[in-house]
């Protein structure tokens, strides 16, 4: 027989006849304690099984049910009910070839009975702490509550970890509409929110492939509970495959990893004596709640203290010494990822001591040219690229493709860590550092494979002259859209949560009333007035391109936390990202919370962080800082419809940061008396 031999990685497919216990389960490995009651490096790293779905007929449907299962998430939890396609966690990778169509039946299976499923695990709300003083920055949530590992709704038991449930999720059922994150594709394959299927529905989508080899990924997208979707469960790798990824000759075979990476909290017993804790295998939602100034409740998005990869927490992999190669997702719902590869080898800590990541010695054993990025949200960039520091940032929603060569590390044991907000030996009320481990064999091994200084030939950097031209390669792009788009701290109007605001440009001469107004300075002097077009998703449509339109976005972040950006329907490359100074509670100066409105045009912004090899690559989805105006342009061709563009902090995306915008036909958009956010 052919093939690879099973193994506790790869278990056979067809159990030999008699033998009801096979597959075998994978034996654990020894760990290593952690103090957040699991011990690390339990679990060998599995990967999603693979639909190639150029080997099938041209024409032929794939079909992809989204279906209850069970998962096991630490060797030493009991297995518990997850929400997947086709079982697993990630959901099968989907690989295609550019140019080659490919139509998938996504089927909403997630019934029981006849009666669709509520969600496979609960959501808490840790109650608020005391309100803080009158003009303290902050929120009164009790963040350290929300971190801290287990805890259950306080109906399941009494404990100070027991939380009540947040307000109308246990009666939440199945619904779903898959988008496929990245595609070019039209507006009806997109996975339209409010286009949900009920259990026994099925949604037959056309994914064209017309784009250079990538990595895409696929998760639920249903109207005002994605977070709630995703985190259950579905979610998985989709991947373009081409001839110049080909010609490479990249790390491919067992040697190419898929990183599926997402932060999780899981539910306990109550009762468990003092000092221990007893997981029942079922994951936990629990996020902090605070109180408006106005007396209005919200939650702090939510994160986990477990880095989970591949649906298990702290997994580990026994490497080669050669090159392999990483595709790294966020799949987080809201945290931002610094990605680092750090020797661990001979590392010891002092029980019960942690070291966050703010402190200097966290970075002592990091690796810092051990990630070799070679690729981003929408393909190879033109060039390897060894980011600074040797750090990787990652926010929820991108991806990120890289290279390691293993073979300097042979016999070294590694760990890939996230240096944002955690702690080397994360204590209770910590997020741990931890995201996985390598283990490098210390034999030789041949390796064929050399880096390319040249990756991608097809890569061409954008350009927007001062004069209003977008240069393309050796192309001259006359005409093009605007659309500008501002992020506003919470607050405004006694909102406890940021808001997304479309903006419309005031002629000269309107009247910009005194609330809700947004002056901005150009860099040439003049001064641009805005008004808000459009807060919430349901009101009108604002933006509006024709098929073939080139368009460059404005996003003026004005306050408050960063955001994952994502826009819809194509991929971007970054044009300029410049810094307004913050003020002591985060927001831009010169912006009144109290009128929603700059009272005076924002100056000149100043330079800001510099467009690197990697955040200029072609991409769908960017975390702006506060106090950041970034531009990023995008050509509006190859498909129409209707489609989105919100923040991939799944929280804010269900709450008010997510719009629609338009893609329509030339000879459609010359009966639209509004076209874009301006064009010139």
């Amino acid at each position: 027989m052919g093939g690879p031999a099973p193994s506790a990685d790869r278990p056979g497919v067809h159990p030999p006849a008699g033998f009801p216990w096979w597959p075998p389960r994978p034996v654990p490995l020894p760990g290593v304690d952690s103090g957040l009651g699991l011990k690390k490096f339990r679990d060998r790293l599995p990967q999603p099984t693979i639909i190639r779905a150029w080997r099938r007929p041209a024409g032929s449907p794939i079909r992809v049910r989204a279906e209850l299962g069970r998962v096991q998430f630490h060797a030493d939890i009991p297995p518990a009910e997850a929400w997947t396609y086709e079982g697993g966690l990630p959901g099968p990778t989907i690989e295609v070839q550019r140019d080659r169509a490919v139509r998938i039946d996504w089927e909403n299976g997630l019934e029981r009975g006849g009666k669709a499923l509520n969600l496979p695990y609960d959501v808490v709300r840790v109650p608020a702490l005391p309100p803080l003083p009158p003009g303290q920055p902050g929120v009164n949530a009790n963040f350290r509550a929300a971190a801290l590992p287990g805890g259950r709704a306080a109906d399941k038991g009494p404990g100070e970890d027991s939380y009540p449930r947040l307000d109308h999720t246990a009666e939440l059922t199945a619904a779903t509409v898959v988008h496929l994150h990245g595609a070019l594709t039209d507006g009806h394959n997109d996975g339209w929110a409010h286009n949900v299927s009920l259990p026994g529905g099925v949604t037959r989508c056309t994914y064209p492939n017309r784009q250079e080899s990538t990595t895409l990924w696929y998760h639920d997208h249903a109207m005002a509970v994605t977070r709630f979707n995703v985190f259950a469960g579905l979610s998985g790798f989709y991947i373009i495959r081409d001839e110049q990824e080909a010609r490479l000759r990249l790390p491919s075979g067992e040697r190419e990893l898929f990183l599926g990476i997402a932060d999780r909290n899981l539910e306990s017993e109550a009762g468990a004596p003092a000092g221990t804790i007893k997981f029942t295998g079922r994951a936990l939602y629990k996020q902090a709640g605070f109180t408006g100034s106005t007396g209005i409740k919200g939650e702090i998005p939510v994160s986990a203290p477990f880095n989970m990869v591949n649906g298990k927490i702290w997994p580990t992999k026994d490497v080669d010494a050669c090159w392999y190669r990483l595709r790294l997702l966020n799949g987080s719902s809201s945290r931002i990822h610094r990605f680092s590869i750090h020797d661990t080898t001979d590392e010891k800590f002092t029980p019960t001591k942690d070291i966050p990541s703010t402190d200097p010695a966290f970075g002592a054993r990091r690796k810092t040219d051990a990630l070799v990025v070679i690729g981003t949200d929408g393909g190879l960039l033109p060039a390897p690229f060894i980011p600074q520091d040797g750090i990787v940032d990652m926010g929820p929603g991108e991806r990120v493709d890289v290279l390691v060569d293993f073979s300097k590390y042979r016999g070294r044991t590694l760990e890939l860590r996230n240096e944002n907000g955690t702690a080397l030996n994360a204590q209770p009320g910590q997020a741990d550092a931890s995201v996985m481990q390598f283990r490098v064999d210390d034999r030789r091994v041949l390796d064929r494979f050399r880096l390319p200084g040249v990756l991608n030939g097809e890569y061409v950097r954008y350009r927007h002259t001062d004069d209003g031209k977008l240069i393309i390669g050796d192309r001259v792009i006359d005409h093009h859209a605007h659309a500008w788009v501002a992020v506003v701290p919470p607050g405004i109007g006694g909102s406890v949560h940021p808001e997304m605001w479309e903006l419309r440009e005031l002629a000269e001469g309107e009247d910009p009333g005194t609330a809700e107004v947004i002056r901005v300075t150009r860099a040439d002097g003049k001064v641009l007035t805005f008004k808000p077009a459009a807060k919430l998703f349901d009101e009108s449509l604002t933006i509006r391109f024709s098929e073939g339109d080139w368009a460059v976005w404005n996003i003026l972040h004005l306050g408050g936390p960063a955001h994952p950006m994502h826009i819809h329907m194509t991929e971007f490359q970054m044009l300029n990202r410049w810094q307004w100074p913050l003020g002591p509670g985060g927001s831009v100066p010169g912006f009144n919370l109290a009128t929603a409105s700059t009272s005076n045009p924002l100056p000149v912004p100043g330079a800001g962080r510099p467009v690197s090899p990697m955040t200029a690559g072609m991409k769908d989805t960017w975390v702006i800082q506060p106090g950041e105006w970034v531009q990023v342009l995008g050509d509006f061709t190859g498909a129409t419809g209707s489609f989105m563009y919100h923040c991939h902090i799944l929280d804010h995306e269900d709450h008010t940061m997510m719009r629609p915008f338009t893609v329509l036909p030339k000879s459609i958009m010359a009966f639209h008396d509004v076209h874009g956010g301006g064009h010139h």
